[in-house]
Protein backbone atom coordinates (compact mmCIF):
# COMPACT_ATOMS: atom_id res chain seq x y z
CA UNK A 1 0.00 0.00 0.00
CA UNK A 2 1.42 3.13 -0.65
CA UNK A 3 2.15 5.38 2.27
CA UNK A 4 0.15 8.74 0.98
CA UNK A 5 -2.80 6.24 1.00
CA UNK A 6 -1.89 5.09 4.86
CA UNK A 7 -1.43 8.39 6.15
CA UNK A 8 -4.88 9.71 4.42
CA UNK A 9 -6.38 6.62 6.33
CA UNK A 10 -4.83 7.18 9.30
CA UNK A 11 -5.86 11.20 9.30
CA UNK A 12 -9.50 9.67 8.32
CA UNK A 13 -9.31 7.24 11.48
CA UNK A 14 -8.89 10.18 13.67
CA UNK A 15 -11.27 12.36 12.04
CA UNK A 16 -13.39 9.48 12.79
CA UNK A 17 -12.91 8.92 16.19
CA UNK A 18 -12.90 12.81 16.64
CA UNK A 19 -16.02 13.12 15.44
CA UNK A 20 -17.90 10.36 17.34
CA UNK A 21 -16.56 11.76 20.36
CA UNK A 22 -17.67 15.15 20.04
CA UNK A 23 -21.29 13.18 19.34
CA UNK A 24 -21.20 11.45 22.14
CA UNK A 25 -20.55 14.23 24.24
CA UNK A 26 -23.14 16.09 22.32
CA UNK A 27 -25.52 13.68 23.38
CA UNK A 28 -24.84 13.45 26.67
CA UNK A 29 -25.15 17.95 27.36
CA UNK A 30 -28.51 17.40 24.97
CA UNK A 31 -29.64 14.60 27.86
CA UNK A 32 -28.77 17.14 30.46
CA UNK A 33 -30.22 20.25 28.77
CA UNK A 34 -33.71 18.24 28.57
CA UNK A 35 -33.72 17.65 32.31
CA UNK A 36 -32.66 20.84 33.25
CA UNK A 37 -35.74 22.22 31.04
CA UNK A 38 -38.33 19.80 32.97
CA UNK A 39 -36.57 21.32 36.19
CA UNK A 40 -37.25 24.53 34.99
CA UNK A 41 -40.90 24.23 34.22
CA UNK A 42 -41.16 22.41 37.41
CA UNK A 43 -40.08 25.39 39.34
CA UNK A 44 -41.60 27.92 37.57
CA UNK A 45 -44.96 26.23 37.83
CA UNK A 46 -43.92 25.89 42.15
CA UNK A 47 -43.49 29.63 41.83
CA UNK A 48 -46.23 30.94 40.37
CA UNK A 49 -48.37 28.76 43.10
CA UNK A 50 -46.55 30.45 46.13
CA UNK A 51 -46.94 33.58 43.81
CA UNK A 52 -50.73 33.17 44.28
CA UNK A 53 -50.22 31.80 47.80
CA UNK A 54 -48.50 34.64 48.60
CA UNK A 55 -50.67 37.47 47.41
CA UNK A 56 -54.20 35.91 48.59
CA UNK A 57 -52.47 35.56 52.32
CA UNK A 58 -51.07 39.46 51.94
CA UNK A 59 -54.11 40.83 50.43
CA UNK A 60 -55.62 43.81 51.91
CA UNK A 61 -58.69 41.85 52.89
CA UNK A 62 -56.51 38.76 54.19
CA UNK A 63 -54.48 41.25 56.50
CA UNK A 64 -57.58 43.00 58.07
CA UNK A 65 -59.16 39.72 58.92
CA UNK A 66 -56.05 38.66 60.89
CA UNK A 67 -55.38 41.92 62.96
CA UNK A 68 -58.90 41.79 63.53
CA UNK A 69 -58.50 38.31 64.91
CA UNK A 70 -55.67 39.43 66.66
CA UNK A 71 -57.35 42.41 68.48
CA UNK A 72 -57.30 45.23 66.89
CA UNK A 73 -60.15 47.45 66.71
CA UNK A 74 -60.84 49.52 62.95
CA UNK A 75 -59.89 53.29 63.43
CA UNK A 76 -63.34 54.30 62.85
CA UNK A 77 -64.70 51.65 65.34
CA UNK A 78 -61.92 52.81 67.87
CA UNK A 79 -62.16 56.38 67.69
CA UNK A 80 -66.31 56.00 68.08
CA UNK A 81 -65.36 54.07 71.61
CA UNK A 82 -63.89 56.53 73.70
Amino acid sequence: MNRVAMRWGYLYLIMLLLVSGIGLVAQKERAQLADYRARFSQLERERSMLLRDYEARLSNRAVARWAESQGMVPMSEGRWAE
